[in-house]
């Protein structure tokens, strides 16, 4: 059982993967130096004008505190990707595409020693999130989960608390979605209205099946869940994709909405169309809520009491000291990564780490892509929500958002290449399945065979160094 221990020996590395080697960061000229004064630093931001924009309001106050000069640029992700490194000093990207990077020898680790802000970034992202290969080589700037948003009036008039579980949360969105079970409560006759919504459009369907199928899929005795650690063969057409995508489709799974992403599920929980949305909060898009408002609350995507182990090919609950819960990382965020082209690594290294830390809440929540990543922004998270979210609901989404964010479990959405076309042929296959083309395992299949040619391309040997890397096995 390859999957496990066998003909190979897999060492897992350290949880908290926090200590790399004290090697300078690349073998720029000006690696371990810091550059004199006046000294320009380029800094590219990947498809993300906001925090560009918010970034380029700080270069005097960065050349106040240095005495170094900063360009920002801007840059695609697709571009960054097709580039032969990353242009400049240092790159912020999204948190996806670190991976890539670093597989390609165009991001190197920042080094030691870690700052001291280091500890005061949630555990999940310093161990594994911001971790390739067993070394730190993002800059965290927030990443944000899909989060459940629900109707608080609601569940107060069916008489329920927040789903922990996928079957509490299908259970809650089949009551919430019969009008007549709300009383007075339900929305008038004339107005749309869903259980739940989820954005299942381009670029999201397949993100909402991961993030539905991690906590199935993630075992005790599993190191292969997107892959077979061993072969590169798929898996995401085994039971754990399957029941996912069949929950999926009972739930969610309007064929006119196949169009959403998180901003138009936002939107539309605001609008009073529906009890559940899965998205996240932010600060840097606005809503136009329902007359008079509504009672918003918070909650971690639910878990599984049980999950499907590959090698016996079987379902096993889970143990009583097992979290049921399991993080999907990746569905967005942002990285900051040293290039290994820039001539002074050490002042690129600071330039993030300031950003980072000391300038996090002038920068980061003006990006939609972002959310609180430390335990000190937990206590003040109102910039980091819509407007109309009360401070009540938005400690709720905080301390939501570490707890998840603190957990050990995790399941990475393909942050290695070729992961838009992995994405790509998952939201076909949930888009065959909500239409009725396919039935839910042979829609998976048919997205299997596509996996398979993209891996083959890209090259099995390579793919499966960078899965290992990405998952922390060496």
């Amino acid at each position: 059982m390859a999957h496990r221990s066998g003909t190979w020996i897999w060492i897992l590395l350290p949880l908290l993967a926090g200590c790399p080697s004290a090697d300078s960061p690349t073998d720029g000229r000006g690696a371990g130096q810091l550059p004199p004064a006046g000294t320009e630093l380029v800094l590219c931001v990947v498809d993300d004008p906001a925090m560009g924009a918010a970034i380029e309001r700080l270069r005097g106050e960065w050349e106040a505190q240095t005495g170094w000069t900063l360009r920002v640029d801007s840059m695609t992700g697709a571009a960054l990707s097709a580039a032969d490194g990353v242009p400049g000093d240092a790159a912020i990207c999204p948190a996806s595409q670190m991976g890539e990077l670093a597989h390609r020898g165009q991001a190197v680790p920042v080094g030691e020693p870690l700052p001291q802000g280091w500890a005061d970034v949630f555990s999940l992202l310093r161990a594994h999130g911001c971790v390739w290969a067993g070394e730190v080589v993002g800059v965290p700037l927030g990443t944000p989960l899909l989060t459940v948003y629900y109707r608080a009036d609601l569940l107060e008039e069916v008489g329920r608390q927040p789903p922990t579980t996928w079957a509490e949360y299908d259970e809650l969105a089949r009551l919430l979605g019969d009008r007549s079970a709300l009383g007075e409560a339900a929305p008038p006759g004339d107005r749309p209205w869903h259980g739940a919504i989820e954005p299942l459009g381009p670029g999201w369907a397949g993100l909402v099946l991961l993030a539905r199928a991690a906590p199935y899929a993630i075992h005790r005795e599993n190191y292969s869940t997107l892959f077979h650690v061993d072969t590169m063969e798929p898996l995401v057409a085994g039971p754990p994709f399957v029941r996912a995508l069949e929950e999926l489709i009972a739930i969610a799974g309007a064929a006119d909405r196949l169009a959403d992403d998180p901003d138009s599920v936002r939107a539309a929980f605001w609008r009073g169309e529906c009890g559940l949305a899965l998205t996240w909060p932010t600060a840097a898009k606005e809503v136009a809520p329902a007359g008079g408002g509504l009672a918003v609350g918070f909650a971690e995507l639910p878990g599984s009491p049980e999950a499907y182990d590959v090698g016996d090919r079987a379902w096993e609950p889970r143990r009583s000291d097992e979290d049921p819960r399991v993080p999907l990382l990746g569905v967005a965020g942002r990285m900051g990564v040293v290039s290994r082209r820039s001539t002074w690594p050490q002042a690129a290294r600071r330039l993030l780490w300031w950003l980072s830390d000391e300038q996090s809440s002038a920068v980061c929540p003006a990006s939609p892509a972002t959310t609180l990543f430390r335990t000190t922004q937990v206590k003040s998270p109102q910039g980091w929500v819509e407007a109309p979210v009360p401070a009540t609901a938005a400690a709720e989404y905080a301390e939501a958002t570490r707890a998840a964010l603190s957990r050990q479990q995790r399941l990475f959405a393909l942050r290695l290449p070729g992961r838009a076309e992995y994405l790509a042929a998952l939201d076909d296959a949930v888009h065959r399945a909500v239409r009725g083309e396919q039935t839910p395992a042979e829609s998976l299949r048919e997205a299997v065979a596509t996996w398979q040619s993209v891996t083959e391309r890209l090259g099995v040997d390579s793919q499966r160094q960078a899965y290992w890397d990405s998952i922390g096995l060496q």
